[in-house]
C-alpha cells in the first residue's frame, strides 16, 4: 500500500479566490457567444469624496437607441487606495430614466476614497450579460473659506 505525501497548505493572498472568481465571470461574460450588444460607456462621477458614491455610465451603441437592457448590478468594489472598507456592491441604489440610455448607481452610504474599481454587469432580454470593470478617481471634498461676519457686505 502507498503512503501519500501530507497535504500542504499554501497561504493564499487576501481576496486571491474573489479574485479568481470575478476572473472567471467576466472571461465567460465576454465569450462571443454569450455578450450581448449592449454596450457600456465610461463612467461619469457624479459626488465627492465624503458624499454617496454617484455614478452616471452611458449604455448603448449609438445616441438614441433604444436599448432592451433588463437588470444592471453592481457585481463588486475594490478599494485601491488604503482608505478603508469599500462600498457594499449589494447596497447600491441603481435607476434608469426612462428616455435615456443612462443608468445611475448610488451607494447608500458616504466614500472617503480616492480611487475605486467598480465592475458593472447588464443583462439584455435574452438574459445575456455584458460586464465593465471602472477604476475610478472621485474628486477630493470642496472645502469653501467660511465668511468673516464682520467684513463689508458690497
Amino acid at each position: 500500500m502507498r503512503r501519500r505525501a501530507p497535504h500542504r497548505f499554501r497561504a493564499e493572498p487576501p481576496g486571491a479566490r474573489r479574485f479568481a472568481g470575478l476572473a472567471a465571470t467576466l472571461l465567460a461574460m465576454s465569450m462571443p457567444g454569450l455578450a450581448s450588444a449592449i454596450d457600456l460607456g465610461d463612467a461619469s462621477i457624479l459626488s465627492r469624496q465624503g458624499q454617496r458614491l454617484h455614478i452616471a455610465i452611458p449604455f448603448g451603441s449609438q445616441p438614441g437607441e433604444r436599448v432592451a437592457a433588463t437588470r444592471f448590478r453592481v457585481v463588486s468594489v475594490e478599494a485601491l487606495d488604503e482608505a478603508g472598507a469599500p462600498p457594499d456592491p449589494d447596497r447600491f441604489t441603481v435607476s434608469r430614466p426612462q428616455r435615456r440610455n443612462v443608468v445611475y448607481l448610488r451607494s447608500e452610504r458616504p466614500v472617503d476614497h480616492e480611487r475605486l474599481r467598480i465592475v458593472v454587469s447588464v443583462s439584455g432580454l435574452g438574459d445575456e450579460a455584458t460586464a465593465a470593470a471602472y477604476d475610478i478617481v472621485i474628486p477630493p471634498a470642496r472645502y469653501a473659506p467660511a465668511q468673516d461676519p464682520r467684513s463689508p457686505r458690497r
